[in-house]
């Protein structure tokens, strides 16, 4: 449903519940067959696309996800650099580049590798099917390390904050905090979205910034790991009880009186929507426990999250939302210390996860529709915090985010690759390296997948003007394959 600017929020709320009822009644009275029959008759217009932004909390140290190997001056830079944290680029998962990576300084470099737990992602970069952006961060515009250290740089407020930069990430770099870049894209494109049962904002991780609308009309739905999570008690004379005081409610009632029904009715109603979807998954024959469990992934809330996602773009014929947007978190990387066994963890899980993810989307003919987007808040100074075997590193700033999907110009480091000199140009202290790329320029080529037109990305990224357009050959953000933007 188009929302109309101006409509109030108890009219909406209203509208969507009597909409609700009728979709759902649509939904079962089209039976399994029917909403298979949707589902394929949706797939083959190419109209469906589904983001899954996955959000790793804690700070990744993505220069020990992404590292030099073999020998190098990048290679030497990282090993000088690294110290006690490195890591051997003999036990490295070896990546063949489908071309050389841009290297901050007008240099390539073909020498790449991933963490030793990463093999399923270094294989799923080879087979074309993944790709890397390199040093992206918060930015409000372009920083030098002369500005920095003169105290001129315009930076992100509270820079090496976790929260305020998990925050700056899913929406804006700068204050106040108005909208999430996945809320206000939600309500640009929500033409695409127009089933009121359930909302496109799909979160398997809380309420959190980058779902949060400006105009407060679409909601997120929170679900639970394992899907909706059932209204405590609610059976026998319980849940007559509370259905017949629902029925009770008129719009003669109090105000908070209809708003508790009318939250009450989109709970319940989204729950069939769910179980609809569900159903529709089971229907494919795709075993999805089977299939993560052969990629390695173990059974973690995590894995969990991923494989209800899948169900839930496996059961789309449910809805009639062809733009959902999808929030999930890893946590565990805030690693100050232990950071080489502790990230080891972090990354098997990643890894695994990831690779049973995309082969349940290949199973159920969805990799080319699902466009998966895996960054952090910033990465860590590049130094380590100490000498011996336990050490960590810090809150640092520019790192590496991972693109997944059939859409995706696989095989390939975009952005800038920096030179991984300390004291260099991109060097602030320690190894904190400023962003070539700002993180806005990714999410906007992302949002114009997801159908926000070029001319209304600055709307959605204000800061956007001052950096190169991301659709320029020199950013290197073309990630995206050629003819796949809508």
């Amino acid at each position: 449903m188009t929302v109309k600017q101006g409509i109030s929020r108890r009219k909406f709320l209203k509208r969507s519940s009597q909409l609700s009822l009728a979709s759902v009644a649509a939904a079962q009275g089209l039976g399994l067959t029917g909403l298979l029959n949707a589902s394929h008759a949706m797939a083959d217009s190419g109209d469906f696309r589904a983001l899954v932004f996955i959000m790793l909390e804690g700070g990744n140290d993505s220069f020990n996800m992404l590292l030099p190997s073999g020998a190098s001056p990048l290679r030497t830079n990282y090993e000088q650099g690294r110290g006690i944290v490195s890591l051997p680029s003999q036990e490295l998962h070896e990546l063949n580049l489908a071309s050389p990576a841009k290297v901050y300084g007008n240099l390539q470099s073909n020498g790449f590798g991933m963490h030793p737990q990463c093999a399923q992602l270094a294989e799923l970069f080879n087979n074309r099917e993944l790709s890397l952006i390199c040093n992206l961060g918060n930015l409000i515009q372009p920083v030098n390390r002369q500005q920095w250290h003169q105290g001129t740089a315009k930076v992100p407020p509270r820079l090496f904050s976790h929260s305020d930069q998990q925050r700056q990430t899913q929406s804006q770099p700068e204050d106040p905090f108005l909208f999430g870049w996945g809320g206000r894209m939600a309500e640009m494109i929500a033409s695409r979205n127009i089933d009121a049962s359930v909302s496109p904002l799909i979160s398997l991780a809380g309420l959190n910034s980058f779902q949060v609308t400006r105009d407060s009309l679409i909601n997120t739905y929170v679900m639970g790991s394992d899907g909706t999570v059932s209204l405590y008690g609610f059976n026998g004379s319980r849940q007559q009880m509370i259905e017949a005081s629902m029925l009770g409610v008129t719009s003669e009632s109090h105000l908070m009186e209809q708003k508790y029904r009318d939250v009450f009715a989109s709970a319940r109603q989204a729950q069939l929507v769910v179980r609809a979807a569900y159903d529709l998954a089971e229907a494919t024959g795709v075993d999805y426990d089977a299939v993560f469990e052969a990629a390695g992934a173990t059974n973690t809330q995590f894995t969990r999250r991923l494989k209800t996602i899948a169900k839930m773009i496996a059961g789309r014929a449910a809805t009639s939302n062809s733009r959902p947007v999808y929030f999930i978190k890893l946590d565990g990387f805030d690693n100050h210390q232990n950071l080489l066994w502790d990230h080891s963890q972090r990354m098997a899980e990643l890894s695994s996860a990831l690779q049973g993810f995309r082969d349940v989307l290949v199973a159920q003919g969805d990799f080319d529709k699902t466009l998966s987007y895996v960054t952090s808040e910033f990465a860590r100074t590049f130094t380590a915090n100490g000498e011996d075997s336990e050490a960590g590193t810090d809150h640092g700033w520019g790192g590496h985010a991972i693109v997944m999907g059939d859409m995706i110009n696989g095989g390939r480091l975009f952005g800038e690759h920096p030179d991984l000199q300390l004291d260099g140009d991109l060097d602030t202290f320690r190894g904190c390296w400023i962003p070539t790329t700002a993180n806005t320029q990714v999410s906007g080529v992302i949002a114009n997948w997801m159908g926000v037109a070029d001319n209304q990305l600055t709307e959605l990224f204000p800061s956007l003007d001052n950096f190169p357009s991301p659709f320029d050959p020199a950013s290197n953000l073309d990630f995206i394959a050629t003819g796949v933007n809508s």
